[in-house]
């Protein structure tokens, strides 16, 4: 069941349509239209899911793995986010994209502040939705933490792929290993929200370069 509410981005808004409570238009009564409604859905399953941990499980923050990061825990985040832009820089001089492709061109076409709230919603709450709680629930359940691995990684490849495209596995999946690897290493989720920010960062150069025009 906190699996489900953790991944409710993905079947709640479908299921609403089909009752015929489509949000989109309150959505984009308050500028979160296309990509930028994932601010939302990201808070509302944070929150479910924060409630299911606090209220039914009766457990704490420390359950998922939000605990305060150590010198060592931000050190590796720095390494591993520069072998991540590496691994992008190398991905564009062995497969050169012409033209960004349209998930990252409508997100470039966002207000700034926007785009800042998407990256800094996704590093706090997709870190808690994809790996704190799942992965832990998960290891708990089957005593092998590499099934929670291949459990919950589908699950947050596969959307990205929808918005940026196949192009994305060799050009940014990296970011996504990065993490994965962090996680495993060090246990900690604060200092992957760091790294993740960081991995989702460089979306703002183009986003204020076109503000800039």
């Amino acid at each position: 069941m906190g699996i489900g509410l953790a991944w409710s981005p993905m079947w709640l808004p479908p299921i609403l349509r089909t009752a015929g409570a489509d949000p989109r238009p309150l959505l984009a009564a308050i500028g979160l239209a296309g990509p930028a409604a994932s601010i939302f859905w990201n808070l509302l399953a944070t929150a479910l899911v924060l409630a299911w941990v606090f209220g039914v499980e009766r457990s704490r923050l420390t359950s998922i793995r939000i605990v305060r990061p150590t010198g060592k825990d931000l050190e590796w985040a720095l390494i591993l986010f520069g072998g991540a832009m590496t691994w992008s820089w190398l991905a564009q001089l062995i497969r050169p994209q012409a033209a960004p492709d349209s998930g990252s061109a409508t997100i470039a076409a966002l207000p700034v502040l926007t785009v800042v709230a998407m990256i800094l919603s996704a590093a706090i709450c997709e870190e808690i939705l994809f790996r704190g709680y799942p992965l832990e629930r998960l290891t708990q359940l089957t005593g092998r933490r590499w099934v929670a691995v291949a459990t919950t990684l589908p699950f947050f490849v596969v959307p990205h792929l929808f918005t940026f495209g196949i192009e994305w596995l060799l050009s940014h999946a990296s970011g996504t290993v990065a993490i994965y690897a962090l996680y495993l290493w060090r246990r900690n989720l604060v200092a992957c929200m760091v790294l993740h920010a960081a991995v989702n960062a460089p979306i703002l150069i183009p986003t204020v370069a076109a503000h800039l025009r």
